[in-house]
């Protein structure tokens, strides 16, 4: 029998009681790991880049310190924070030593509750993510995701919307500043503690969330993105780019299934067999057989509401149509003929190996909540997961692709030569 761990030994714990706070204790590292999760990103912005631009500034410099003191602060101490602004959660995640947290906690609640949002930090910030998206722009794999998810779920959704290069400098600091007084409510705060959270973390922590604001905050609840607008299957969009060397292929759709149901568990399995892994079928035939690219995978991703399945590329000059054609011809496969019983067996074996490596240590386990928590998912996803490693049938993956992979409800974009 194929085994994963049991779901109560994934589970934090819990150290307030309205569950803002999860605990991943080890004893076994002088490390500490702090993921701070707003309802904040670009789902809720009134303008492009407002999400991640405030994800970004608020935590540069604070009224008491500017942004060269605080850059000293967490240089000097080994203090690591990165900041991330998704669809609909934007979290800053911390790494420091468990020595310095007394005295980084009170830095951190100046960042939540008085950030300075400096004229000239903003002008620097203008300036790098102009360069970034401007860079981003000439690449053809990210012309081909964007016209993938706007051809999905049109231009208007929180999935379809892409800031270009000239957004950058419309967008004001005010509108910045908007964003975060609107949506970062500590009260309204999840954190993620993993580590070594000896000397009181908890306490300090769950003071500092209640500290400096209404305690009575209304709790901005997570909801689900809104349902497409567009009717994107068998669609195919084609952008050319005469100066680029590679096409970039991505091809899928939104899947009609939830990511609790057993279809779910099922499709990832069926997803690996068919791009999930480096034995796939698709590396094998577009990558080993024909030599049209180095990397072909097929993915699926949950959002709050949906589940996108895809399958991406980047192929050699001149070679897209005949890769686009060989993708379908493996969907037409799965759907044809039943796996073997070898290849389905390994395929299980390399979903567990996986899943292992997921959870392979306790920032591991916090890192995959956190992901948990912004997807609007929960270990019941594991638990399908377990009993489909167990008992899915070759069969029950052939009736899935003939319901799930039919060529005629793809969406395929591309992008370059």
């Amino acid at each position: 029998m194929i085994s994963i761990p049991d779901t109560h030994t994934l589970r934090p714990k819990a150290c307030d009681t309205d569950g803002r706070i999860a605990l991943f204790h080890t004893g076994n590292t002088d490390l500490v790991k702090m993921d701070f999760l707003f309802e904040a990103g670009s789902a809720y912005q009134e303008q492009p880049l407002c999400a991640s631009s405030a994800s970004k500034l608020y935590t540069l410099a604070t009224r008491r310190m500017n942004s060269a003191q605080v850059s000293e602060f967490m240089d000097f101490r080994g203090i690591i924070t990165e900041t991330a602004s998704e669809v609909q959660q934007s979290a800053l995640t911390v790494y420091t030593l468990s020595r310095h947290v007394s005295e980084l906690l009170p830095l951190i609640h100046e960042m939540f509750l008085s950030p300075a949002f400096a004229e000239e930090d903003y002008v620097r910030w203008q300036q790098k993510r102009h360069g970034e998206i401007a860079t981003l722009e000439q690449r053809t794999s990210h012309i081909a995701r964007r016209l993938f998810y706007q051809a999905l779920f049109g231009n208007a959704h929180p999935l379809g919307v892409y800031a270009t290069a000239d957004d950058v400098y419309k967008l004001q600091l005010d509108s910045v500043v908007s964003h975060w007084k609107k949506h970062y409510i500590l009260p309204q705060c999840n954190v993620v503690l993993a580590g070594n959270l000896e000397g009181g973390l908890c306490a300090k922590v769950s003071e500092m969330l209640g500290a400096g604001q209404k305690e009575n905050a209304e709790k901005k609840r997570p909801h689900p993105l809104p349902k497409p607008t567009v009717a994107s299957a068998g669609r195919t969009l084609t952008q050319k780019i005469p100066t680029a060397t590679q096409t970039s292929i991505r091809i899928g759709r939104i899947l009609p299934i939830a990511w609790d149901s057993s279809d779910y568990a099922r499709f990832i399995i069926l997803t690996t067999v068919l791009g999930g892994w480096f034995g796939s079928r698709l590396m094998r035939n577009i990558r080993e057989d024909k030599g049209y690219t180095y990397g072909i995978y097929a993915r699926t991703q949950i959002y709050r509401g949906c589940i996108v399945f895809y399958i991406t590329a980047d192929v050699a000059a001149n070679t897209a149509d005949d890769a686009v054609r060989q993708v379908f011809h493996e969907l037409e496969q799965l759907a044809a003929c039943p796996v073997s019983e070898e290849e389905l067996a390994l395929v299980k074996n390399v979903l567990v190996g996986d899943f292992l490596r997921s959870v392979d240590g306790i920032f591991e386990l916090s890192s995959r909540y956190c992901d948990m928590l912004a997807n609007g998912v929960d270990e019941c996803l594991t638990d399908n997961l377990r009993k489909a490693l167990n008992e899915t049938t070759a069969a029950e993956l052939q009736e899935l692709a003939q319901r799930l992979l039919r060529v005629e409800e793809m969406t395929v974009c591309t992008a370059g030569v």
